[in-house]
């Protein structure tokens, strides 16, 4: 409480019953009255001098003072004259030594240190010491979890998947090349290991590079699956840019462009390969054609960008049988010192083929393993380590097979599976329906009209405006859709008119709910179509696409689909059937075909289904096939009558296709597979998250943060809830605008339902909910009542809520050992640590308040420093122990690298000096780690 003697004009003091005022400065004083002026709000009070509930502000050596011109100094030393304070100290942004008078203290200084916001009487409720304080815990549990990155993607649990996203996501600037068949998920690993690298800050700046169709799939890719905001960059953004300095490239963390762009405009690849890059991510990898001497210019671009960056992911279903030397050549850009000789190379896979082999018995049961396999075996990891393997054991076979793949070329760089190898797909069923060619389009169909004109008569220049109304097509897509009644049928065109043309026939025709999706929509509006044809109820029967308007969604709530006309590629083919023929797909998918009697459509069909099969089963070598056979396609589609042309395309078809097959799983290295699927090792982080998933902690803990911060959750059906803002709104939180928000806490509803956003701990949201209330003063002091009669009245505690922290460089990872740790301790009248916990406490009125303070001071400052000296002494134990597990796990870790790097060329030196570094940086950080007061309540019991 303030003493009238110490008054003077200009000193700083803050109201203890309306904090919200801000620092106020005296303008006049005298026996009766003292006048407080609050700049913030432009407002004045006057007190009474003997009585004002004031508390006046002053700062300490070594504090951060913030003037009100927006800058700050550290003060170095205090000097006092007639009562008012001088602040002598420098200033953070330019290190210049400066006087600060307290009157040109910032006016919107709120008291912050726990201790003397509660002696000044500037408490809250005792609600808001328990929300700061499960905040801070529920950050702590998140920052040291091994599920931290997994929880928050809105991806079904598949473990290959997790398995990849695992391994090369926890590593230092990992350069690895994904190669997973079509349809196991490539892209959601890049997105799971840039989460993961991002949210442990092992990185912080990412360029992804992808081919320019897929710039737009990439982007909603990564916002919709772990909610990273990438920046598009393009030629029309950096020239925008250019006018300001610097380079563009340094504007944004999160980067997305294409490749053309990069190869089209050497001024702006300077300046990317110029940035500073932690993480670079290439998607389609086998566009960078290689051969020695003779590298294209989109390969020269990724490798000089690959050159100045620390982490590469290079992306590609293409296998590396089907062009052996641009894939060695993907291989150097992730490790130009150890892949530099082609012919060394191909040698060297020659042995593990052989060991591939080997190991098939182990692979199998209980196999016996033949002498010469033994032998390859041996060549391979030496006597000594099969020597010491009892092959009779299960387990002991495990633990051999787990040590080759450890020793394994290029299993550390290279992770691919085929669907050989991962169950979990449905089967695939082609239903085509023969239709009559129209006699329009029969007069136009002569032999030189281009492919895509025999493929889509309805694109014939003379029919653009007419086709819908003649095209039997049309009429057979109505009726089918009305058998369909009550299932999801997907619809894909090559082209956005047409697109448009049969949805508007749809509408004008039938009653069918139908939405129509292209690349002519804005993003905004691509996730509202999605959204509609997603509803269960009231939603659209048939999303009718065009051929890039389909890229990159999951609509595999729906088994359906329409091909209303055929691509010429089997590449694309294999997309529009993988939007629905993915892993989780929980019904058969019908592949639902119209097509004309002898026509060029006729022609397709036949090739696709007689020569490849491509509609039943996914054709990996499709476009090879169609390189080899292009010439005969388009003779056969040209002459759609010639049954001898015809058959002599299928017969070679099928030949070519049989023979590739065939080479592609004589080249199947099963070891490499086992590695890169995580069969035996992923187990335990499934059932982490599953466990996690099955936990309502999340749940219980938002809905009482919500309403702790005034944001309304209403229930809705499927497990959704709506979130609405209130007038008693704490802050704003970003995605929450003033019409709601569709939340779910449930995986399952997430997946099916896209435009329902997915909360977990990982969600960027939940993070700026905790930090609204960790960064404010909210909480960091409080009274609360106790209401037990078995207890005395006028009994108090003190509730002590410190947290341990250190500071280090982000790379060294230090959240992974001591984020910051919170530490509560509760001390008696006695100054002795209890463990008690209150519930349901009351809050306490103004007056009372004042009165619990005067009364308590020097009580509530003995007990503050008693705890903090328990506290200090737990933070060494605490210390410790995360110094010994930091050291243990890490110290493991680098003795294997090392210890690999002497058989396994693919372990970087890079890795291990980053290693042996970071556990010389983290112990002395953890050694300078220091403990604070962050929250401080006084309960007192009371009848």
């Amino acid at each position: 409480m303030a003493n009238p003697h110490h008054f003077a004009l200009g000193q700083r003091w803050l109201s203890n019953t309306e904090s919200e005022l801000g620092l106020g400065t005296i303008i006049a004083v005298n026996q009766r009255t003292v006048e407080i002026l609050f700049p913030a709000i432009g407002e004045t009070r006057t007190y009474a001098p003997a009585s004002a509930p004031l508390t006046r502000v002053t700062f300490e050596v070594g504090d951060t003072v913030e003037s009100h011109a927006d800058w700050q100094i550290i003060v170095s030393q205090v000097q006092e004259d007639n009562g008012m304070l001088t602040y002598i100290g420098q200033r953070i942004d330019n290190g210049e030594t400066v006087n600060l008078k307290e009157t040109f203290v910032d006016h919107h200084f709120q008291l912050n240190q726990p201790q003397k916001r509660l002696l000044a009487g500037q408490v809250d409720e005792p609600k808001w010491f328990d929300i700061r304080q499960q905040c801070i815990s529920q950050q702590f549990q998140h920052a040291t979890s091994d599920l931290l990155g997994f929880l928050g993607a809105r991806v079904d649990i598949i473990p290959h998947q997790l398995h990849i996203a695992a391994e090369v996501g926890r590593r230092h600037a990992p350069r690895v090349l994904l190669a997973d068949e079509v349809g196991l998920g490539k892209t959601i690993e890049a997105a799971l290991i840039i989460h993961q690298q991002l949210l442990t800050n092992r990185a912080q700046r990412v360029l992804i590079v992808v081919p320019n169709s897929l710039v737009h799939q990439w982007l909603v890719e990564m916002l919709r699956r772990v909610n990273l905001a990438f920046s598009i960059f393009d030629e029309e953004r950096c020239q925008s840019m250019s006018e300001e300095s610097g380079n563009p490239f340094e504007s944004e963390q999160l980067i997305l462009c294409s490749l053309d762009f990069l190869t089209h405009n050497s001024r702006y690849f300077q300046q990317a390969c110029e940035a500073p890059w932690d993480l670079m991510v290439v998607d389609e990898a086998h566009h960078l054609k290689w051969s020695k001497g003779q590298p294209s210019q989109e390969y020269q671009v990724i490798e000089q960008l690959a050159q100045v960056t620390k982490g590469v992911l290079l992306l590609t279903a293409t296998p590396d049988q089907l062009g052996h030397e641009s894939h060695f050549a993907r291989l150097k850009l992730l490790d130009p010192a150890r892949f530099h000789d082609y012919q060394a190379f191909v040698e060297e896979e020659q042995t593990y083929s052989q060991l591939a082999q080997a190991i098939e018995p182990l692979l199998n049961g209980n196999q016996a393993i033949s002498a010469s396999a033994r032998q390859d075996i041996a060549n391979f990891a030496g006597e000594e380590l099969l020597a010491n393997t009892d092959l009779s054991i299960f387990s002991e076979r495990n633990k051999l097979i787990y040590q080759l793949l450890d020793r394994h070329g290029t299993g550390r760089l290279l992770f691919r599976n085929s669907r050989a190898g991962v169950s979990g797909f449905p089967q695939r069923e082609l239903l085509a329906y023969p239709l009559s060619l129209p006699e329009e389009y029969a007069d136009f169909l002569i032999e030189e009209l281009e492919p895509s004109r025999l493929l889509s008569p309805e694109r014939i220049p003379e029919f653009v405006d007419s086709w819908v109304d003649f095209d039997p097509r049309v009429d057979w897509f109505i009726d089918h859709l009305q058998q369909l009644k009550g299932q999801k049928v997907l619809t894909i065109c090559a082209k956005a008119s047409t697109a448009l043309m049969l949805s508007e026939a749809i509408r004008r025709k039938s009653g069918i709910r139908a939405g129509v999706f292209h690349e002519g929509l804005s993003i905004v509006e691509r996730d509202r179509i999605a959204n509609y044809f997603a509803q269960s109820e009231e939603g659209a029967q048939v999303l009718i696409c065009s051929e890039i308007g389909s890229e990159g969604r999951n609509f595999q709530f729906a088994h359906n689909l329409v091909l209303f006309d055929l691509p010429r590629v089997p590449d694309l083919l294999e997309q529009r059937i993988g939007r629905l023929d993915r892993i989780g797909q929980k019904h058969d998918v019908k592949i639902h075909v119209p097509f004309f009697v002898n026509s060029s459509q006729h022609v397709m069909l036949d090739w696709y289904h007689d020569g490849l099969n491509a509609f039943e089963l996914t054709c990996p070598v499709g476009t090879q096939v169609y390189e080899e056979v292009e010439e005969l396609l388009l003779q056969a589609l040209q002459n759609p009558h010639d049954e001898l042309a015809k058959r002599q395309l299928i017969e070679s078809t099928q030949t070519i296709n049989q023979d590739l097959r065939y080479k592609l799983e004589q080249g199947r290295d099963k070891l490499l597979e086992i590695n890169s699927s995580g069969k035996g090792k992923i187990d335990g982080l499934v059932s982490q998250i599953q466990d996690a998933e099955d936990s309502p902690r999340l749940e219980r803990f938002m809905t009482q943060l919500f309403d702790t911060i005034g944001v309304l959750q209403e229930e809705k059906d499927d497990d959704c809830y709506l979130l609405r803002q209130t007038e008693s709104m704490h802050t704003q939180l970003p995605g929450l605008e003033e019409e709601g928000m569709t939340i779910t806490y449930q995986r399952s509803t997430a997946t099916t339902m896209e435009h329902v956003h997915f909360l977990s701990w990982d969600h960027p949201m939940i993070q700026h909910a905790m930090d609204t209330v960790t960064t404010d003063v909210h909480g960091k002091s409080a009274i609360g009542m106790n209401r037990d009669k078995n207890l005395p009245a006028g009994l108090y505690w003190l509730e002590c809520l410190f947290v341990l922290s250190t500071k280090a460089d982000k790379q060294l990872q230090i959240n992974r050992f001591l984020p910051p740790t919170p530490i509560k301790v509760t001390v008696d009248p006695k100054g002795q640590q209890i463990d008690k916990v209150f519930f349901q406490l009351d809050r306490v009125g103004a007056k009372m308040t004042s009165k619990l303070i005067s009364a308590l001071q020097s009580h509530i400052e003995k007990g503050v420093s008693q705890a903090t000296d328990i506290a200090s002494n737990l933070a060494q134990t605490t210390k410790q122990q995360c110094l010994d597990d930091m050291c243990e796990l890490l110290t493991e870790e680098l003795l294997r690298l090392t210890s690999l790097s002497a058989i396994n060329p693919s372990i970087r030196q890079e890795e291990i000096d980053f290693l042996s570094n970071q556990i010389e940086a983290l112990t002395q950080a953890i050694g300078q780690a220091e403990v604070h007061l962050e929250a401080v309540r006084l309960v007192v019991n009371n009848h």
